[in-house]
């Protein structure tokens, strides 16, 4: 077997070790034989793939550095940008922000006490992932403007073969890995509107993913397309500068106050005189000071935020209190903040579904920018679009000078690269029915390929960044048994997901996502089973904390199982240590382990 390429760590260095092999390629020939050179879970180099070097990637380095052992593994983060950092990195249109509070929009384990606002901006989230990878070393893992092409799995060798293209020249070439991880997210893929005569305009055309910084919008007449979070965050922005901003508006979208504001509003904002439904919060340099200076409290406030958004998970239940206490809050709020009159603008944009059927909106300005003089909603179809405008249905021309598309992404449900199993068939093959992922990780037919965070995992229960934290340590721990005990393939069984479908179905029977609306929850469908986990974010980390290996199939490298028994040896013996040969003897009743 060639030599690797990939970086590992040892001791911290970034190098190869020659102390630890790959495991066998073929299972060896003959009858069972015990390995006299194996002590009992000796691990063997495990090699990692991981599409994409944003949150999920960056966590992915960091949790194989803490969770294996030194010089026993090789990752590559393929990142197909000349810089990481995922969304944060390719959407910077104007006032790109979170929709979760700062304080918890961190790694779990890694708080920033700094943030300046409440409500993020892209650009200091991509900053802090970026201080994140200066840290923590995580650069030496990239291979920057590297995009994955294909992964086929090879069932003799037990190994993922990629095929990979250099985003600079197009060139491509191959690598292989025993694990691949697809982190490039759900929403990852931007992608045009499909409408007649787009490319025909002679204007600036722009998607907001793919910002065009060039192009001056001041004193311009200005098209945008969407009324979703993107074009939430656009037009406000427009509104200030444009001449005249013209939003087309093709569906109705709930625009919330904030969530997880408890503890800002008892904390920070006592006595204030705050403007109502005001979202956003610019920290104090005394606020900021604080949290460093008291790391208790500044934890104490991040858990308040987040144990106020998971305790919400209740207005997701179709006419439940919550579910009706929420309907009637957002719509007082959204009229009060298009103030009297327009009623037509009321009447469109307030959903007649329950709030949470399609994702929440939440946003500073957008409804107050709507009833500006200066914005005219469109309130019909498109028809087609020429080189000087847009031509609504009923064939009347909006003419523009700038023409931007907050229209999203394809929805990656599938992976945008081919994934292709033992029996020749890719993802898209095998999901010919709709998404088949069980707890939003692990496929049927496809063994040691995880995907971080995908359909069936939180993409509206709560916060998303300890979903891909816990989802990456289950990962992990994937890889740490292949490596103690000889695996050469784990999947999982298509019953046990059968199953895991069978419980979404029946409580989904009764949550708002299955009301009529268009969500890529649905898988972009009105009808259709909801890739949705059945919890809240806390309940989904209860439930992939600890692997149900039960609902696995495995195979091994070698005739017996047990074969990582080895020659009667642990670890311990190998080493000389003594402590490590009496672990379990102690004064009190406390857990205890052989390595």
């Amino acid at each position: 077997m060639a030599p690797s390429a990939m970086p590992s760590e040892m001791n911290g260095v970034n190098g190869i070790s020659a102390d630890i092999p790959y495991p066998e390629e073929h299972t060896p020939e003959g009858p069972y034989k015990v390995l006299m050179d194996q002590y009992h879970s000796k691990v063997r180099k495990l090699r990692v793939a991981c599409v994409g070097a944003g949150a999920s990637g960056l966590c992915c380095a960091y949790k194989m550095e803490r969770m294996l052992q030194p010089g026993s593994w090789e990752l590559t983060l393929f990142e197909k940008n000349p810089q990481f950092g995922g969304t944060w990195y390719e959407n910077t249109y104007p006032g790109v922000a979170c929709d979760i509070p700062s304080h918890d929009y961190n790694f779990s384990w890694d708080p920033k006490p700094d943030w300046t606002q409440f409500f993020a901006s892209g650009g200091e989230i991509q900053k802090y992932f970026e201080g994140f990878a200066d840290r923590h070393g995580s650069h030496k893992y990239m291979k920057l403007n590297t995009k994955v092409i294909e992964g086929k799995w090879d069932e003799d060798s037990g190994k993922w073969l990629l095929t990979l293209e250099n985003q600079e020249d197009k060139s491509t070439w191959h690598d292989w890995a025993h694990v691949f991880i697809n982190g490039t997210g759900i929403l990852n893929t931007w992608k045009w509107p499909e409408i007649e005569g787009l490319h025909d305009f002679k204007g600036p055309l722009m998607h907001s993913a793919k910002w065009d910084h060039s192009v001056d919008f001041t004193g311009k007449v200005a098209g945008v397309i969407g009324t979703g979070s993107t074009s939430v965050q656009i037009v406000p922005q427009l509104q200030k500068i444009c001449k005249e901003v013209k939003v087309f508006m093709r569906s109705p979208t709930w625009i919330s106050p904030p969530f997880g504001a408890g503890a800002l509003i008892n904390d920070l904002q006592k006595g204030q005189d705050v403007y109502p439904g005001q979202r956003q919060y610019d920290f104090t340099e005394a606020d900021m000071q604080k949290f460093k200076d008291d790391p208790a409290y500044h934890l104490d406030f991040r858990k308040r935020i987040e144990a106020e958004i998971n305790g919400l998970f209740g207005m997701y239940q179709q006419n439940s209190d919550l579910s009706h206490l929420f309907r009637k809050v957002i719509t007082e709020e959204m009229n009060r903040r298009m103030g009297p009159g327009h009623e037509e603008l009321k009447k469109f944009i307030i959903p007649k579904w329950s709030p949470g059927c399609r994702r929440i909106s939440p946003g500073d300005g957008y409804l107050e920018a709507l009833v500006k003089e200066n914005v005219t909603p469109v309130m019909k179809d498109i028809k087609k679009i020429t080189p000087d405008g847009i031509v609504t249905e009923d064939g009347v021309e909006e003419k523009m000078d700038i023409l931007v598309c907050a229209t999203g992404f394809q929805v990656a449900f599938r992976p945008q690269f081919r994934v292709i199993n033992g029996e020749g068939k890719t993802i898209q093959e095998d999901w010919v029915n709709g998404p088949n992922l069980y707890m939003g990780v692990s496929a049927p037919r496809f063994p040691n390929y995880y995907t971080i965070v995908g359909p069936g995992a939180t993409w509206s229960n709560g916060t998303l960044i300890p979903s891909i934290e816990t989802t990456i340590e289950y990962a992990v721990k994937m890889m740490k048994k292949m490596q103690s005990e000889h695996i050469k393939a784990i999947e999982v069984k298509q019953e046990a997901l059968d199953d895991l479908y069978a419980h979404f179905d029946e409580f989904h029977k009764s949550t708002v996502w299955q009301e009529e609306c268009r969500s890529w929850f649905k898988d972009g469908k009105i009808k259709n089973r909801i890739y949705l986990w059945p919890g809240a974010t806390i309940h989904f980390l209860k439930s992939i904390k600890h692997i149900r290996f039960e609902d696995y199939n495995i195979r091994y490298r070698y005739k017996n199982r047990f074969a990582y028994l080895g020659c009667g040896d642990v670890k311990a013996t190998a080493s000389r240590d003594v402590l490590g040969l009496s672990t379990y003897i102690r004064n009190s009743d406390h857990d205890w382990d052989v390595d």
